[in-house]
């Protein structure tokens, strides 16, 4: 297999490798937050960051600016 192919892999791997460490780690702390009780500091404001989203309106096919 050529160097740079193999290069490719390893760096994709190690990409996908950190992206699960790194929500594990999240899971992990979440898990602990909430058996301490410290989560209850984020559930004290309600509706904090759940919010709905505005989109933009959609614009017909004809508009061109839709493209």
């Amino acid at each position: 297999m050529h160097p740079i192919i193999t290069q490719a892999i390893v760096a994709e791997r190690t990409r996908e490798i950190q992206a699960y460490a790194a929500s594990a780690g999240r899971a992990r702390w979440i898990r602990q937050a909430r058996r301490s009780g410290h989560m209850r500091l984020f559930q004290a404001t309600d509706g904090a960051g759940h919010g709905q989203i505005s989109r933009p309106a959609a614009r017909p096919g004809r508009d061109p600016r839709a493209a």
